[in-house]
């Protein structure tokens, strides 16, 4: 049987350092973890880099979905997840219309502080084209607009520090015989609902007052979540993808509700 923990901020303490220096130093965090991995040799590895060091990015967007290690939460402790209506029950409809103008234009206003000027972008889908697309782009010349762009920018580079130093882990970890426990990640469509837009008890009551939005919403996104695994599986050369499985279990859900609306 295949021995393979998540050992996430269990190397700090195991290392002692705090679990917020993990958060804030490239360096450490690759010292820590690998140490960690040698001394336990696991048959395979979770690389740290893409959920313990993202401070500066986080703190880039304001990001309000997750207090950390030093932000909201002591240097020592873990994560912890801030969950909320960021979908309101009477918006399945804007979601369902156009997922990608509802997430640039709402979802990310509501759950990133730094990008809420985002909400004054026109919707993309308006297609104009020759002179008449061209007034639109006035709004990115508005001052909270182009600062809003500007905090992208800088939590663009900080991901950008982040994916390269993952990069190199992979790179060491594979040399030394380690294998990827995984690399891509998707979810189960009303896990991604009921995480990241419903909540807990948004989802749960969507189940009893609104259950035909709440399966038109998970077929909506079942072939996105399908595409999210296969592509970044193929993209990352790994097979196995992680689908963490939150709100299905019997103590949340009948059976019958299991396979009308997880599975």
């Amino acid at each position: 049987v295949p021995i393979t923990p998540f050992f996430g901020f269990f190397s700090a303490k195991y290392a002692g350092v705090t679990c917020e220096e993990l958060m804030y130093d490239y360096d450490k965090l690759g010292v820590v973890e690998r140490k960690t991995i040698l001394d336990f040799q696991p048959d395979m590895y979770v690389n740290p880099y893409t959920y313990a060091l993202l401070g500066p990015l986080m703190e880039a967007l304001d990001y309000k979905e997750l207090k950390w290690p030093g932000h909201g939460v002591s240097p020592t402790s873990s994560y912890q997840f801030v969950e909320g209506e960021y979908m309101k029950a009477d918006e399945y409809d804007a979601f369902l219309f156009d997922p990608s103008d509802w997430i640039l234009r709402t979802y990310l206003p509501r759950t990133c502080g730094a990008l809420e000027p985002l909400q004054q972008l026109f919707p993309f889908r308006q297609f104009h084209y020759y002179m008449a697309t061209l007034g639109r782009f006035s709004v990115f010349g508005l001052p909270e607009v182009a600062t809003a762009i500007e905090s992208l920018l800088k939590a663009g580079r900080e991901a950008l520090k982040m994916v390269s130093a993952a990069a190199s882990f992979d790179k060491e970890m594979k040399g030394l015989g380690f294998p990827p426990q995984f690399a891509p990640s998707t979810h189960a469509p009303f896990d991604a609902l009921g995480d990241a837009l419903r909540g807990t008890r948004g989802i749960m009551l969507d189940m009893y007052r609104q259950p035909d939005k709440l399966l038109e919403a998970c077929e909506k996104l079942t072939p996105v979540m399908i595409e999210m695994g296969v592509s970044g599986a193929k993209r990352a050369g790994v097979p196995r993808v992680f689908i963490p499985l939150h709100k299905g279990p019997e103590g949340f859900m009948s059976l019958k509700q299991f396979k009308t609306f997880y599975w």
